[in-house]
C-alpha cells in the first residue's frame, strides 16, 4: 500500500514559513552587526533566498524592525506564561505583584543564555539613543511594553498587591529601564556578576519599592527564607528600613525612595 502523499503545504504557510526565516536571518545579524548594517538585502542572503525578498513580505526595514521587535516580546511573554504556569499554583490565585516579578525573573534568566532575538531586542532598542534615530517599529515595541507593565501597576492596586501610591506610568518606565539596563550589562560583559544574583537581588528591590509596606517586610522575610536574599543582615537592614519609614523617619511619599507621583512633578 502507497503511503499517503504529504500535504501540499498552502499559500500562507509558505509565506508564514518564508517571513519567519527571513527574522530568523534578521535576528541574527542584528545581533552580529547591529542594526543599521544589517540591510534588507544581507538579511534576504543570510536567510538563504533572493536579496530582494525581506522587501517583498515586509516593505521596508522599519516594518521588519517592528516585526522583529514584536516576536521577540512574545517569545518573552510566552516564557513567562509558561513560569507562571510551572509555579502549580493557578493563575487566578496570584496577585499581579506576582505576575510582575515572575514577568521580570523570566526576562532576565532569557540573558543569562540569550538567543539571537533576546540579543537583538536590546540591540534594537539602542539602536533608538541617536537623535536622529529612526527605528520607529522600536519605539512602538517599547511603547507596548512600557503599556504592558503599568496594565500590571495598576491591576496590581486593584487587587491590594501594589501600593495605591504608586504612579503607574513612571513605575512602568522605571521597571522597563531596570530590566532593559540588566539585560544590557549582561550582554556587554558575561563576567560582571553572578546573574543569578542579579534576579534574585531584583526580586527583593522590585518587593521593597512595590508591596504595601507590612506586606513588603514579610515577602522580603519569605524569599530571604527561600534563599532569595544573601544574607540575613541584608533582610535586617530591609525590615528596618520598614520601620523607620512606619515611624516617618525615612522619606515615604513625597521622596525619591517612592516612585510615587513626585517624580512626575
Amino acid at each position: 500500500m502507497n503511503a499517503a502523499a504529504p500535504r501540499r503545504r498552502t499559500q500562507v504557510e509558505r509565506r508564514n514559513e518564508s517571513e519567519e526565516a527571513l527574522l530568523d536571518a534578521a535576528a541574527e545579524l542584528v545581533a552580529e552587526r547591529g542594526v543599521e548594517r544589517a540591510s534588507l538585502a544581507r538579511i534576504g542572503e543570510r536567510a538563504g533566498a533572493s536579496r530582494g525578498l525581506p522587501t517583498h513580505h515586509f516593505g521596508s526595514k522599519d516594518a521588519l524592525v517592528a516585526r522583529l521587535a514584536q516576536r521577540a516580546q512574545n517569545q518573552i511573554d510566552d516564557a513567562s506564561w509558561a513560569a507562571v504556569k510551572a509555579d502549580g499554583r493557578p493563575v487566578e490565585d496570584l496577585s499581579a505583584l506576582d505576575l510582575l516579578r515572575t514577568t521580570v525573573d523570566t526576562y532576565l534568566r532569557r540573558f543569562e543564555n540569550p538567543s539571537s532575538d533576546d540579543r537583538a531586542l536590546i540591540v534594537m532598542w539602542g539602536a533608538t539613543f541617536p537623535a536622529e534615530a529612526s527605528v520607529e517599529g522600536m519605539l512602538d515595541a517599547d511603547r507596548r511594553s512600557r503599556d504592558g507593565w503599568a496594565g500590571l501597576i495598576e491591576k496590581g492596586q486593584g487587587d491590594g498587591s501594589i501600593r495605591a501610591d504608586v504612579d503607574a506610568w513612571t513605575g512602568a518606565v522605571l521597571l522597563q529601564g531596570l530590566v532593559r539596563g540588566v539585560a544590557a550589562n549582561l550582554l556587554t560583559d558575561a563576567h560582571l556578576t553572578e546573574k543569578s544574583r542579579v534576579r534574585q537581588t531584583c526580586q527583593v528591590w522590585i518587593t521593597s519599592a512595590l508591596a504595601p509596606h507590612r506586606d513588603g517586610v514579610d515577602q522580603v522575610d519569605e524569599l530571604a527564607q527561600a534563599g532569595t536574599v544573601a544574607d540575613a543582615g541584608s533582610t535586617r537592614q530591609r525590615r528596618s528600613t520598614y520601620a523607620l519609614a512606619a515611624q516617618g523617619l525615612v522619606p515615604e511619599r513625597d521622596e525619591a525612595v517612592s516612585i510615587g507621583t513626585d517624580l512626575q512633578e
